[in-house]
C-alpha cells in the first residue's frame, strides 16, 4: 500500500514524511520514480553528479550500478567483482540467515534489512521447487532442502561438467572485512557430503556471502568478470543504489543458472529470440519491468518447467508459486502463493486468487518490438508545475496546478504493440 511505499522511500532517501508523500504523489505511487525525481531535485547535493544518482536509482536491480568499485591496495583483485565498495559489507549481507529464523510461518526465510533479497529468493525458489505441490503447512526449509538447493547452485556455477567445486568461508568465521582470509578448498566427489556438513554455516549469519563467495569462486573470476559485462551488463554483481548493497540481475544469473550473463529479456541485443534460458534452471522470473519497458521476459521464464518463479519488482525480489502449473486457457483460475520475507510489508505468507482473462499467451513473437506508441488519454509527461501557484502556496503540490502532455491517437505512428503482447496477463 501508499503507507509501506512511503516506508520504503523514507528508508531509501532519509527525507521527511511529507516530502516522501510528495513524491510518491508526483510518481504515481511508483518508488522507484519517486526516487529518481527526488535525486535528481537534490541539485547536486550529493557528491555524485546527481544524472549519475538518478541512473543508478532508475536501473537499480537490473545489475546497472553507476556507483564505481573504490579502487583500494588492501582489498583483493576479486572484490570488485563483487562488491561495491571496499568495506565490510553491510549487516544486512553479515547477519542474514538462511533458515526460518523460528517466526512466523514455518516454509519461509526472514529478511531483516534491505539488500540479500535476491540471493534469498533465489534459494528459497530452489527449494519450492522440489515442494511446490506440498501443502503449505508441509514445506520445509530446514537443513537437508536447503543443501540440496546450495549444492545445486554451485554445480551449475561449473564451467564444465566435472570441474571442482570451491566452497569458500572466513578462516575467521564472522571476518568479512576486505582483508580477511579466507578458506579456499576444492571438491569434486565430496562435495555433497561437504555443503551437507557446512550446512549450519551455510544457513547461519553471514552464510549467504559464502554461498555468493563459492559461486564466483567456483566459476572462475576471468569467466564472471567476461559473462556479467558481456550484453551491455555491468559490475559489480551487488552494485550499491539506494543506499544499499542489492542484487543485479548478474548476480541472480549466475546463481539460477551457473551463467553471470543477466539478459534475462526475450530478445539478444541483434534481435533475435533469447533461448538462453531453455532447460538451464528450475523456476522463473517475472519482473514488472515488462509492463514499464514493454520488454517481454524471456519465453522459458515465464513458463519455467516448475511453477515456482522470482519476481522483480523493481527494487526487491520476493518469491511466488502455484501448487500446480496453472491452465492455460482464457479465463483460467488458480490460487498462487507468494512470500515476503521483508519488513514493513513481510514476513508474510499470502496467498492470491488469479484469473487469467486471457489465458497463456503462449511465445512473445519473434520480432522485438521497435515502438511503443502511448495510450490516448494517458499523461505522456509533466511539464511544468504553475510557477503562479507555487509562489501563492509555497511546498503545497497538492494545490498547485501542474501543465502536462496527454498522449493522443496518431494514427500515423504504426507502433508494434498489439496489447497482446505488451502485457503479461497471467500475474
Amino acid at each position: 500500500g501508499m503507507d509501506e511505499n512511503v516506508e520504503t522511500f523514507i528508508a531509501f532517501t532519509g527525507a521527511p514524511r511529507e516530502q516522501a508523500e510528495m513524491y510518491l504523489e508526483m510518481a504515481g505511487g511508483s518508488v522507484e520514480i519517486a526516487v529518481e525525481i527526488f535525486m535528481s531535485s537534490q541539485e547536486g547535493g550529493g557528491e555524485a553528479p546527481m544524472e549519475v544518482e538518478a541512473f543508478a536509482v532508475a536501473s537499480a536491480g537490473d545489475g546497472q550500478s553507476a556507483v564505481a568499485a573504490v579502487a583500494c591496495g588492501d582489498a583483493p583483485e576479486w572484490w570488485s567483482i563483487i562488491w561495491p565498495s571496499v568495506e565490510q559489507p553491510p549487516e544486512a549481507w553479515r547477519n542474514q540467515r538462511l533458515d526460518n529464523g523460528g517466526d512466523g510461518w514455518k516454509g519461509g526465510i526472514a529478511q531483516p534489512k534491505n539488500g540479500p533479497c535476491g540471493v534469498l529468493a533465489v534459494v528459497h525458489g530452489l527449494i519450492l521447487a522440489n515442494q511446490h505441490s506440498r501443502d503449505i503447512a508441509e514445506i520445509d526449509v530446514g537443513p537437508d532442502a536447503t543443501a540440496k538447493a546450495i549444492l545445486d547452485i554451485l554445480l551449475r556455477c561449473r564451467p564444465q561438467d566435472g570441474a571442482v567445486l570451491r566452497l569458500v568461508r572466513p578462516q575467521q568465521p564472522g571476518a568479512y572485512q576486505p582483508g580477511a582470509e579466507l578458506d579456499v578448498t576444492e571438491f569434486s566427489v565430496a562435495a555433497a557430503a561437504e555443503v551437507r556438513s557446512r550446512i549450519g554455516a551455510f544457513q547461519g549469519p553471514g552464510g549467504i556471502i559464502d554461498l555468493v563467495y563459492s559461486a564466483v569462486f567456483t566459476r572462475g573470476f576471468d569467466l564472471v568478470k567476461q559473462e556479467a559485462l558481456s550484453e551491455g551488463g555491468e559490475l559489480p554483481l551487488v552494485p550499491l543504489a539506494f543506499n544499499c548493497w542489492l542484487c543485479s540481475m548478474e548476480l541472480m544469473s549466475l546463481l539460477l543458472r551457473g551463467c553471470a550473463k543477466g539478459n534475462v529479456g526475450a530478445f539478444c541485443a541483434d534481435g533475435s529470440p533469447n533461448t538462453s534460458w531453455e532447460g538451464v534452471t528450475p523456476i522463473g522470473i517475472l519482473s514488472r519491468k515488462e509492463k514499464e519497458t514493454g520488454i517481454p521476459m524471456a519465453d522459458s521464464l515465464k513458463s519455467p518447467p516448475s511453477p515456482v518463479w522470482v519476481l522483480h519488482g523493481g527494487d526487491h525480489f520476493t518469491v511466488a508459486w502455484a501448487r500446480s502449473s496453472p491452465p492455460a486457457d482464457a479465463g483460467a483460475q488458480f490460487a498462487l502463493y507468494h512470500w515476503n520475507g521483508l519488513p514493513p510489508g513481510g514476513p508474510r505468507l499470502a496467498e492470491m486468487a488469479i484469473t487469467a482473462v486471457s489465458g497463456s499467451l503462449g511465445s512473445v513473437s519473434k520480432e522485438v518490438p521497435k515502438f511503443y506508441k502511448p495510450e490516448p488519454g494517458e499523461i505522456d509527461e509533466v511539464v511544468q508545475a504553475d510557477p503562479e501557484d507555487k509562489k501563492s502556496h509555497p511546498g503545497q503540490y497538492r494545490l498547485w496546478r501542474y501543465e502536462v502532455l496527454l498522449a493522443w491517437d496518431r494514427p500515423d505512428l504504426q507502433a508494434q504493440n498489439t496489447q497482446q503482447q505488451r502485457e503479461p496477463k497471467a500475474l
